[in-house]
């Protein structure tokens, strides 16, 4: 059946819409940044937007199971940001741009033994680094902070969320969508259900996670939004305070109807 969402989500379409076109007025600006944490705030920025754009295409059209993966994502962004930026030394960021050294070699690693692949690698690396610098470059960065299994960072996402403050989120949100990201056994639930002596498999729009994901799409990229608007002094405070508290007084009210 074609999905129609229904009245109940109109505010909180609304509430991320306007949230998203606050950070249209910073794009349509010119801004000079330096430094690296500067870098990673406009790239965490820029990233939030499209997937937050995403998230919103796909509730509007029944597909809430697929935004919750991308909410995953933007939480992790989130994490990420935030925990760079809470290092007031440069340990952090260098680390995690470091890590891109290690990134590329892993690429060359995989295509070494793929002579068109490797060919095609050589003739871009008169345009970027060459090989010889990938390889060079990767092994400094990884004497130095000897990087692990959690890629960039010394912790897991975990742990890092439990760091700055997002434990609850990392337990609900996060842990939730895990299921469906991995395709385990609890995601069967989400898309098939019992009737009579047999299954239906339910593979068409359904209002299944909308209003959880748009909840948590707009916390998540508040949260980013604010954090980049501290950092680059992008001077949109007064913006971001009205809305946030229209916004929580909102899904309070929300809560409130549903204990009736």
């Amino acid at each position: 059946m074609p999905f129609q969402y229904t009245e109940e989500y109109r505010n909180l379409f609304d509430f991320n819409e306007n949230l998203s076109s606050i950070t249209n007025t910073i794009f349509d600006k010119k801004h000079h940044f330096s430094g690296l944490k500067e870098i990673l705030a406009s790239f965490s920025l820029g990233k939030a937007y499209k997937t937050h754009k995403a998230i919103l295409l796909l509730c509007r059209h029944g597909y809430g199971e697929d935004a919750a993966i991308l909410l995953r994502s933007l939480f992790d962004l989130d994490v990420t940001l935030t925990y760079i930026l809470n290092d007031k030394t440069d340990e952090r960021i260098n680390r995690y741009f470091s890590h891109d050294w290690v990134a590329r070699k892993k690429m060359y690693d995989y295509i070494v033994d793929k002579p068109d692949l490797l060919g095609e690698m050589e003739n871009k690396s008169q345009e970027y680094d060459s090989i010889g610098e990938v390889l060079k470059q990767a092994k400094i960065a990884e004497d130095k902070y000897r990087y692990n299994i959690f890629g960039w960072s010394d912790k897991s996402i975990k742990r890092m969320a439990e760091e700055i403050g997002r434990k609850n989120e990392y337990r609900t949100i996060y842990f939730l969508q895990s299921n469906i990201i991995h395709s385990t056994t609890r995601s069967i639930n989400e898309y098939m259900k019992v009737e009579g002596d047999g299954l239906t498999v339910m593979a068409g729009e359904s209002t299944n996670w909308i209003e959880n994901d748009l909840v948590g799409a707009f916390d998540f990229f508040f949260r980013i939004i604010n954090t980049c608007n501290n950092l680059l002094k992008l001077e949109i405070d007064d913006q971001l305070q009205a809305i946030s508290g229209r916004f929580v007084k909102a899904v309070e009210e929300k809560k409130d109807e549903k204990k009736k």
